[in-house]
Protein backbone atom coordinates (compact mmCIF):
# COMPACT_ATOMS: atom_id res chain seq x y z
CA UNK A 1 0.00 0.00 0.00
CA UNK A 2 1.28 3.07 -1.07
CA UNK A 3 2.39 5.63 2.13
CA UNK A 4 -0.83 7.56 3.23
CA UNK A 5 -0.75 9.59 6.22
CA UNK A 6 -4.83 10.76 5.57
CA UNK A 7 -6.39 8.20 4.47
CA UNK A 8 -7.80 5.92 7.11
CA UNK A 9 -8.79 9.57 9.13
CA UNK A 10 -11.16 10.10 5.72
CA UNK A 11 -12.46 6.38 6.24
CA UNK A 12 -13.04 7.23 9.82
CA UNK A 13 -14.81 10.22 8.98
CA UNK A 14 -16.77 8.72 6.45
CA UNK A 15 -17.42 5.36 8.72
CA UNK A 16 -20.94 3.61 7.76
CA UNK A 17 -22.82 1.07 9.42
CA UNK A 18 -20.96 -2.01 10.72
CA UNK A 19 -22.28 -5.05 9.10
CA UNK A 20 -22.61 -8.31 11.59
CA UNK A 21 -21.86 -11.94 9.89
CA UNK A 22 -26.14 -14.10 10.16
CA UNK A 23 -27.89 -10.46 9.92
CA UNK A 24 -30.08 -9.87 6.66
CA UNK A 25 -28.50 -6.76 6.41
CA UNK A 26 -30.15 -5.40 2.73
CA UNK A 27 -28.72 -1.81 3.07
CA UNK A 28 -26.12 0.53 3.89
CA UNK A 29 -26.96 4.50 5.15
CA UNK A 30 -23.96 6.74 6.28
CA UNK A 31 -24.10 8.24 9.48
CA UNK A 32 -23.19 11.25 8.07
CA UNK A 33 -24.81 11.46 4.48
CA UNK A 34 -27.87 10.02 4.87
CA UNK A 35 -29.04 10.51 0.98
CA UNK A 36 -26.75 7.77 0.56
CA UNK A 37 -29.07 4.77 -1.85
CA UNK A 38 -29.94 1.49 -0.55
CA UNK A 39 -27.56 -0.95 -1.39
CA UNK A 40 -28.85 -4.92 -2.31
CA UNK A 41 -26.91 -7.88 -2.09
CA UNK A 42 -26.69 -9.86 -5.33
CA UNK A 43 -28.03 -13.13 -5.06
CA UNK A 44 -25.93 -15.86 -3.61
CA UNK A 45 -23.35 -17.62 -6.15
CA UNK A 46 -22.21 -21.29 -5.87
CA UNK A 47 -25.48 -22.52 -4.61
CA UNK A 48 -24.72 -26.38 -5.89
CA UNK A 49 -20.89 -25.40 -5.57
CA UNK A 50 -18.34 -25.27 -2.97
CA UNK A 51 -15.56 -22.99 -3.85
CA UNK A 52 -13.47 -22.48 -0.64
CA UNK A 53 -10.19 -21.25 -0.23
CA UNK A 54 -7.01 -23.39 1.52
CA UNK A 55 -5.03 -21.26 4.08
CA UNK A 56 -2.12 -23.01 3.69
CA UNK A 57 -1.76 -22.52 -0.28
CA UNK A 58 -2.41 -18.41 1.07
CA UNK A 59 0.35 -18.85 3.52
CA UNK A 60 2.91 -20.53 0.71
CA UNK A 61 2.22 -18.31 -1.27
CA UNK A 62 3.15 -15.18 0.62
CA UNK A 63 6.12 -17.35 2.01
CA UNK A 64 7.35 -17.87 -1.55
CA UNK A 65 7.70 -14.45 -2.60
CA UNK A 66 8.32 -12.20 0.98
CA UNK A 67 10.91 -10.31 -0.04
CA UNK A 68 11.82 -6.59 -1.23
CA UNK A 69 10.30 -6.76 -4.49
CA UNK A 70 11.00 -2.57 -4.94
CA UNK A 71 13.59 -2.24 -7.50
CA UNK A 72 13.68 -3.74 -10.97
CA UNK A 73 16.52 -5.92 -10.13
CA UNK A 74 13.89 -7.45 -7.30
CA UNK A 75 11.13 -8.06 -9.22
CA UNK A 76 12.05 -11.07 -11.67
CA UNK A 77 11.15 -13.53 -8.83
CA UNK A 78 7.51 -12.39 -8.25
CA UNK A 79 7.14 -11.73 -12.06
CA UNK A 80 7.89 -15.64 -12.49
CA UNK A 81 6.19 -16.98 -9.38
CA UNK A 82 2.95 -15.31 -10.75
CA UNK A 83 3.57 -16.36 -13.91
CA UNK A 84 4.17 -19.59 -12.96
CA UNK A 85 1.26 -20.26 -11.17
CA UNK A 86 -1.36 -18.86 -12.86
CA UNK A 87 0.14 -21.23 -15.92
CA UNK A 88 -0.10 -24.11 -13.69
CA UNK A 89 -4.22 -23.05 -13.04
CA UNK A 90 -4.54 -23.48 -16.82
CA UNK A 91 -4.63 -19.77 -17.49
CA UNK A 92 -2.43 -17.62 -20.27
CA UNK A 93 -0.68 -14.54 -18.15
CA UNK A 94 0.51 -12.19 -20.50
CA UNK A 95 2.90 -9.22 -19.28
CA UNK A 96 2.00 -5.76 -20.16
CA UNK A 97 4.95 -3.22 -20.10
CA UNK A 98 4.29 0.50 -20.17
CA UNK A 99 6.34 3.37 -20.18
CA UNK A 100 6.07 5.88 -17.39
CA UNK A 101 2.48 6.83 -17.70
CA UNK A 102 3.37 10.50 -16.17
CA UNK A 103 6.57 11.18 -17.89
CA UNK A 104 6.74 8.75 -20.67
CA UNK A 105 9.61 7.15 -19.78
CA UNK A 106 10.79 3.51 -20.50
CA UNK A 107 13.48 3.46 -18.00
CA UNK A 108 11.45 3.96 -15.37
CA UNK A 109 8.54 2.21 -16.09
CA UNK A 110 7.17 -1.22 -15.13
CA UNK A 111 5.78 -4.39 -16.19
CA UNK A 112 2.00 -5.34 -15.18
CA UNK A 113 0.83 -9.02 -15.24
CA UNK A 114 -2.75 -9.50 -16.73
CA UNK A 115 -4.63 -13.02 -17.61
CA UNK A 116 -8.10 -13.84 -17.44
CA UNK A 117 -11.01 -16.34 -17.77
CA UNK A 118 -13.69 -15.57 -20.29
CA UNK A 119 -17.33 -15.27 -19.53
CA UNK A 120 -19.90 -17.30 -21.12
CA UNK A 121 -22.16 -13.93 -21.78
CA UNK A 122 -20.01 -11.11 -23.70
CA UNK A 123 -22.93 -8.70 -22.37
CA UNK A 124 -22.47 -9.61 -18.97
CA UNK A 125 -18.98 -7.59 -19.64
CA UNK A 126 -15.55 -7.59 -17.25
CA UNK A 127 -14.89 -7.40 -13.80
CA UNK A 128 -11.43 -6.88 -12.49
CA UNK A 129 -9.99 -8.22 -9.25
CA UNK A 130 -6.55 -6.75 -9.14
CA UNK A 131 -3.02 -5.52 -6.32
CA UNK A 132 0.11 -3.94 -6.39
CA UNK A 133 3.16 -6.92 -6.35
CA UNK A 134 5.58 -4.57 -5.46
CA UNK A 135 7.19 -3.48 -1.75
CA UNK A 136 7.90 -0.47 -0.55
CA UNK A 137 12.32 -0.42 -0.11
CA UNK A 138 13.22 -2.52 2.29
CA UNK A 139 10.12 -4.28 3.47
CA UNK A 140 9.21 -8.30 2.29
CA UNK A 141 5.81 -6.89 2.24
CA UNK A 142 3.92 -10.40 3.48
CA UNK A 143 1.23 -7.82 3.94
CA UNK A 144 1.67 -5.43 1.70
CA UNK A 145 0.82 -6.77 -0.43
CA UNK A 146 2.00 -10.73 -0.61
CA UNK A 147 -1.55 -11.00 1.32
CA UNK A 148 -3.44 -9.62 -1.73
CA UNK A 149 -1.22 -11.40 -4.37
CA UNK A 150 -1.79 -14.83 -2.64
CA UNK A 151 -5.34 -13.92 -2.71
CA UNK A 152 -5.94 -13.47 -6.31
CA UNK A 153 -3.57 -16.23 -6.65
CA UNK A 154 -5.81 -18.31 -5.25
CA UNK A 155 -8.75 -16.76 -6.86
CA UNK A 156 -7.38 -17.73 -9.82
CA UNK A 157 -6.59 -21.51 -9.13
CA UNK A 158 -10.58 -21.68 -7.86
CA UNK A 159 -12.58 -19.69 -11.05
CA UNK A 160 -10.49 -21.56 -13.09
CA UNK A 161 -11.07 -24.35 -11.36
CA UNK A 162 -14.78 -24.05 -11.41
CA UNK A 163 -14.99 -22.38 -14.63
CA UNK A 164 -14.12 -25.38 -16.67
CA UNK A 165 -17.62 -27.14 -16.21
CA UNK A 166 -19.60 -24.25 -15.98
CA UNK A 167 -18.29 -20.43 -17.14
CA UNK A 168 -19.14 -17.52 -15.58
CA UNK A 169 -21.86 -15.20 -17.43
CA UNK A 170 -18.53 -12.30 -17.39
CA UNK A 171 -15.43 -12.37 -17.68
CA UNK A 172 -12.79 -12.16 -14.62
CA UNK A 173 -9.65 -10.57 -15.44
CA UNK A 174 -6.97 -10.87 -12.78
CA UNK A 175 -4.52 -7.85 -12.67
CA UNK A 176 -1.33 -7.90 -11.07
CA UNK A 177 0.00 -4.90 -10.80
CA UNK A 178 3.72 -3.32 -10.62
CA UNK A 179 4.57 0.31 -8.87
CA UNK A 180 2.02 1.08 -6.57
CA UNK A 181 4.44 2.11 -3.80
CA UNK A 182 5.74 5.44 -3.92
CA UNK A 183 8.86 6.08 -6.67
CA UNK A 184 12.13 7.80 -6.57
CA UNK A 185 10.83 10.86 -8.09
CA UNK A 186 7.45 11.03 -5.89
CA UNK A 187 5.33 9.14 -8.00
CA UNK A 188 3.18 6.06 -7.10
CA UNK A 189 0.30 4.29 -8.50
CA UNK A 190 1.74 3.69 -12.11
CA UNK A 191 1.07 0.53 -13.17
CA UNK A 192 -2.56 0.76 -12.58
CA UNK A 193 -2.55 4.49 -14.24
CA UNK A 194 -1.13 2.67 -17.19
CA UNK A 195 -3.28 -0.34 -17.77
CA UNK A 196 -6.59 2.34 -17.01
CA UNK A 197 -5.21 4.62 -19.96
CA UNK A 198 -5.17 1.72 -22.36
CA UNK A 199 -8.40 1.66 -23.51
CA UNK A 200 -8.55 -2.12 -24.54
CA UNK A 201 -7.85 -2.76 -20.87
CA UNK A 202 -10.97 -1.42 -19.63
CA UNK A 203 -13.32 -2.17 -22.35
CA UNK A 204 -16.85 -3.33 -21.48
CA UNK A 205 -15.85 -3.66 -17.67
CA UNK A 206 -18.32 -3.00 -15.00
CA UNK A 207 -15.91 -2.67 -11.70
CA UNK A 208 -13.11 -3.51 -10.01
CA UNK A 209 -12.22 -5.21 -6.93
CA UNK A 210 -8.42 -4.16 -5.48
CA UNK A 211 -7.48 -5.19 -2.52
CA UNK A 212 -4.31 -3.83 -0.91
CA UNK A 213 -3.17 -5.47 2.45
CA UNK A 214 -5.77 -8.68 3.57
CA UNK A 215 -4.15 -10.41 5.91
CA UNK A 216 -3.10 -8.47 9.52
CA UNK A 217 -5.16 -8.34 12.64
CA UNK A 218 -4.94 -6.92 15.80
CA UNK A 219 -7.98 -8.62 18.94
CA UNK A 220 -6.32 -6.28 21.83
CA UNK A 221 -8.97 -3.34 22.54
CA UNK A 222 -7.40 -0.44 21.37
CA UNK A 223 -5.11 -1.96 18.99
CA UNK A 224 -6.90 -0.47 15.92
CA UNK A 225 -6.28 3.29 15.97
CA UNK A 226 -8.02 6.10 14.45
CA UNK A 227 -6.57 9.85 13.77
CA UNK A 228 -6.63 11.72 17.21
CA UNK A 229 -9.84 14.68 17.56
CA UNK A 230 -11.38 12.52 15.17
CA UNK A 231 -15.33 12.87 15.96
CA UNK A 232 -15.48 8.74 14.57
CA UNK A 233 -19.08 6.98 16.03
CA UNK A 234 -19.58 2.83 16.22
CA UNK A 235 -16.19 1.59 14.98
CA UNK A 236 -14.18 -1.39 16.33
CA UNK A 237 -11.56 -0.50 18.78
CA UNK A 238 -10.47 -3.96 17.55
CA UNK A 239 -8.67 -4.50 14.05
CA UNK A 240 -10.61 -7.64 13.40
CA UNK A 241 -12.55 -6.13 10.73
CA UNK A 242 -12.00 -6.03 6.85
CA UNK A 243 -12.73 -2.12 5.24
CA UNK A 244 -14.32 -2.45 2.00
CA UNK A 245 -14.08 1.37 0.58
CA UNK A 246 -16.23 2.35 -2.73
CA UNK A 247 -17.94 5.14 -4.22
CA UNK A 248 -21.78 5.42 -3.00
CA UNK A 249 -22.82 5.06 -6.86
CA UNK A 250 -20.98 1.84 -6.70
CA UNK A 251 -23.74 -0.20 -5.34
CA UNK A 252 -23.23 -3.57 -7.08
CA UNK A 253 -19.70 -3.80 -6.34
CA UNK A 254 -20.71 -2.77 -2.48
CA UNK A 255 -23.57 -5.11 -2.41
CA UNK A 256 -21.28 -7.96 -3.14
CA UNK A 257 -19.68 -7.79 -0.32
CA UNK A 258 -22.37 -7.19 2.04
CA UNK A 259 -23.93 -10.77 0.57
CA UNK A 260 -20.37 -12.31 1.27
CA UNK A 261 -21.03 -12.01 4.90
CA UNK A 262 -20.84 -16.02 6.89
CA UNK A 263 -20.82 -16.90 10.55
CA UNK A 264 -17.09 -17.03 11.78
CA UNK A 265 -15.49 -14.71 9.30
CA UNK A 266 -14.00 -11.25 10.35
CA UNK A 267 -16.50 -8.32 10.33
CA UNK A 268 -16.52 -5.89 7.15
CA UNK A 269 -16.92 -2.60 7.52
CA UNK A 270 -18.12 -1.28 4.06
CA UNK A 271 -17.53 2.52 3.22
CA UNK A 272 -19.54 3.91 0.72
CA UNK A 273 -17.91 7.68 0.48
CA UNK A 274 -20.52 10.38 -1.75
CA UNK A 275 -18.59 11.46 -4.93
CA UNK A 276 -18.92 15.22 -3.66
CA UNK A 277 -16.64 14.67 -0.71
CA UNK A 278 -13.09 13.64 -2.58
CA UNK A 279 -12.21 16.62 -3.32
CA UNK A 280 -12.17 17.59 0.74
CA UNK A 281 -10.21 14.03 0.94
CA UNK A 282 -7.36 13.61 -1.56
CA UNK A 283 -5.98 10.75 0.46
CA UNK A 284 -9.19 8.72 -0.53
CA UNK A 285 -7.08 7.84 -3.80
CA UNK A 286 -4.16 6.64 -2.71
CA UNK A 287 -4.28 2.47 -3.83
CA UNK A 288 -4.86 1.26 -7.30
CA UNK A 289 -8.57 2.16 -6.93
CA UNK A 290 -8.27 4.93 -8.01
CA UNK A 291 -7.06 5.42 -11.30
CA UNK A 292 -10.52 3.55 -11.52
CA UNK A 293 -12.33 6.13 -10.31
CA UNK A 294 -10.89 8.63 -12.34
CA UNK A 295 -11.99 6.77 -15.64
CA UNK A 296 -15.70 6.78 -14.04
CA UNK A 297 -14.94 3.25 -13.35
CA UNK A 298 -16.59 1.62 -9.93
CA UNK A 299 -13.94 -0.01 -8.11
CA UNK A 300 -13.53 -0.82 -4.38
CA UNK A 301 -10.44 -0.98 -2.11
CA UNK A 302 -10.81 -4.00 0.03
CA UNK A 303 -8.31 -3.69 3.13
CA UNK A 304 -7.50 -4.48 6.65
CA UNK A 305 -6.34 -0.71 7.41
CA UNK A 306 -2.79 -0.91 6.73
CA UNK A 307 -0.98 0.93 9.58
CA UNK A 308 -3.67 2.54 11.38
CA UNK A 309 -3.30 -1.37 12.35
CA UNK A 310 -0.38 -3.33 11.62
CA UNK A 311 2.98 -2.15 12.99
CA UNK A 312 4.90 -3.68 10.26
CA UNK A 313 3.76 -1.45 7.71
CA UNK A 314 6.69 -0.74 5.14
CA UNK A 315 9.12 -1.93 7.43
CA UNK A 316 11.05 -5.33 7.58
CA UNK A 317 9.07 -6.74 10.23
CA UNK A 318 6.50 -7.15 7.47
CA UNK A 319 7.08 -10.57 7.23
CA UNK A 320 4.53 -14.18 6.67
CA UNK A 321 4.89 -14.62 10.65
CA UNK A 322 3.36 -11.59 11.48
CA UNK A 323 0.02 -12.33 9.50
CA UNK A 324 -3.22 -13.73 11.41
CA UNK A 325 -3.71 -16.81 9.49
CA UNK A 326 -7.63 -16.98 10.34
CA UNK A 327 -8.10 -13.11 9.36
CA UNK A 328 -5.95 -13.73 6.23
CA UNK A 329 -8.32 -16.75 5.07
CA UNK A 330 -11.50 -15.08 6.12
CA UNK A 331 -10.39 -12.15 4.14
CA UNK A 332 -9.75 -14.50 1.14
CA UNK A 333 -12.79 -15.92 1.44
CA UNK A 334 -15.11 -12.34 1.36
CA UNK A 335 -12.87 -11.75 -1.20
CA UNK A 336 -13.82 -15.12 -3.51
CA UNK A 337 -17.59 -15.16 -2.51
CA UNK A 338 -17.73 -11.08 -3.16
CA UNK A 339 -16.33 -12.32 -7.44
CA UNK A 340 -18.16 -14.93 -7.14
CA UNK A 341 -21.59 -12.93 -7.05
CA UNK A 342 -20.73 -10.27 -9.24
CA UNK A 343 -19.57 -12.77 -12.45
CA UNK A 344 -22.72 -14.69 -11.52
CA UNK A 345 -24.85 -11.81 -12.03
CA UNK A 346 -26.17 -10.76 -15.58
CA UNK A 347 -25.57 -7.50 -17.16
Amino acid sequence: MAKRSGIFLTIAALTMTLLIWGNPITHIRSVFFPEISAITPPVKAFSNLTIDVDADRLLNHVSSFSQPRSTPDQKPLIRNYITQALTDYGLSPTAQSYDHPQTGSATTGGINIVTELAGSDPAAGTFILGAHYDTHVGSPGADDNGSAIATLLEAARLFSAASSSSPFPATLRLVFFDQEEQQPDGSGLLGSSAFTQLSSNIANLRGAVILDMVGYACHTPGCQRYPEGLPVQTVPDTGDFLAVLGLSTHTELLGAFIGSAQANWPLVLSLPVPQASLRFFPDLLRSDHAPFWEKDIPAVLVTDTANFRNPNYHTASDTPETLDIPFFEGSAQHVINAVAALLSQPS
